[in-house]
């Protein structure tokens, strides 16, 4: 399926609020899907690794055990990626002042 260059609008049957300069659904998608695959991939990566080499593997603990703090590091780390991104959306939306001279 072909990503259309259509511009996103916030009143219906108009320009995009930002005028000749809005974003297109590839712009937004290419912006947005790095984002997801990293808040997805990461944390199973980490509880899959976790898992298997540092806490079955280093730390010789049960399955259960590992499993039960496998999946505690990947919910701290799906909350610091989440905060992270937070924090850059709230950042990258503030307008700096005009300067007057």
């Amino acid at each position: 399926m072909a990503m259309s260059n259509k511009k996103i609008s916030s009143v219906i049957n108009s320009d995009s609020f930002l005028g000749d300069k809005g974003p297109t659904e590839a712009s937004l998608l290419q912006a947005v899907l790095p984002i997801v695959l990293l808040l997805i991939l990461t944390p199973v990566g980490l509880f899959l690794f976790g898992k298997s080499y540092i806490f079955v593997g280093v730390l010789g603990l049960t399955e259960t055990l590992a499993n039960v703090w496998a999946a505690v590091a990947a919910v701290l780390l799906l909350h610091v990626l989440l905060g992270v991104f937070i924090y850059r959306a709230v950042k990258s939306g503030e307008k700096k002042p005009d300067k007057l001279d």
